[in-house]
């Protein structure tokens, strides 16, 4: 656990839509650089969040903004079959 002093506010916003097609989640923030999958050791506390959206996720990618970036994951229905 971090301390409380060391965690920085930040807003945080988050879209969920679905269509048809698939079901889209967006999560936008005003943090900077690109967020990447890690390959966390089994005691950190962090970095495992885009590993569990890669391996969840039909489709995910990063969008970034002049004051921000948005991470989004998209999942498709399954059909009859069990596949999307």
């Amino acid at each position: 656990m971090r301390p409380a002093s060391t965690v920085l506010a930040m807003e945080t916003y988050v879209s969920m839509e679905r269509t048809p097609e698939d079901f889209r989640v967006t999560v936008w923030d005003h943090g900077s650089g690109t967020p990447t999958p890690l390959t966390p050791a089994a005691h950190d506390e962090r970095g495992r969040g885009l590993g569990i959206v890669e391996a969840c996720a039909d489709q995910w990618g990063v969008r970034d903004y002049p004051h921000g970036k948005a991470v989004w994951f998209s999942v498709a229905p399954k059909r009859n079959g069990g596949e999307a």
